[in-house]
């Protein structure tokens, strides 16, 4: 099994990375092996699911995963169906002065076959997660600007 972790600070309140993570039509922003997001749906206020396609090392590739939200205002996520026997991750959000500092983790369980590639595939995925993670910031931070300018042009 991989276990991955990475942080990154994002200049905007929790509720704008909240709200940008909530929105699962924005993973296929933030998640590179993503290419369309098939199915968004919201059971309740505490679970979502997201089915996707996507390529993963040029193959294409189908996803479903089931979300669960959590109090920090990130969320939990496993693949229910995929290419992959386990996969899951989440997203932990905490208020810091300037900011929220996002931190991501990843476990990834590996086919018996590309075990012996461990090193190499944890290196990879690593690049993938902070790819991802940057592209996270873009997001909220974006969202957290136009949220700031919608509040300014209310109040005039």
């Amino acid at each position: 099994m991989l276990n991955l972790t990475r942080d990154v600070l994002i200049s905007a309140s929790r509720e704008a990375v909240q709200q940008y993570l909530h929105d699962l039509r924005n993973i296929a922003e933030y998640e590179r092996k993503v290419e369309l997001v098939q199915e968004v749906s919201y059971p309740d206020s505490q679970n979502g699911f997201v089915s996707v396609t996507g390529r993963i090392m040029g193959l294409p590739w189908r996803g479903a995963f089931k979300m669960e939200f959590t109090r920090d205002g990130g969320y939990r996520t496993e693949m229910v169906r995929g290419p992959l026997s386990r996969l899951s991750g989440g997203f932990h959000l905490r208020p810091v002065s300037g900011g929220t500092i996002v931190t991501y983790q990843e476990q990834v369980q590996l086919p018996w076959l590309l075990r012996p590639l461990g090193c190499i595939l944890k290196r990879w995925i690593g690049r993938h997660v902070e790819t991802r993670l940057d592209a996270v910031k873009e997001g909220a931070e974006r969202l957290n600007r136009r949220l700031q300018l919608e509040k300014l042009d209310a109040e005039r």
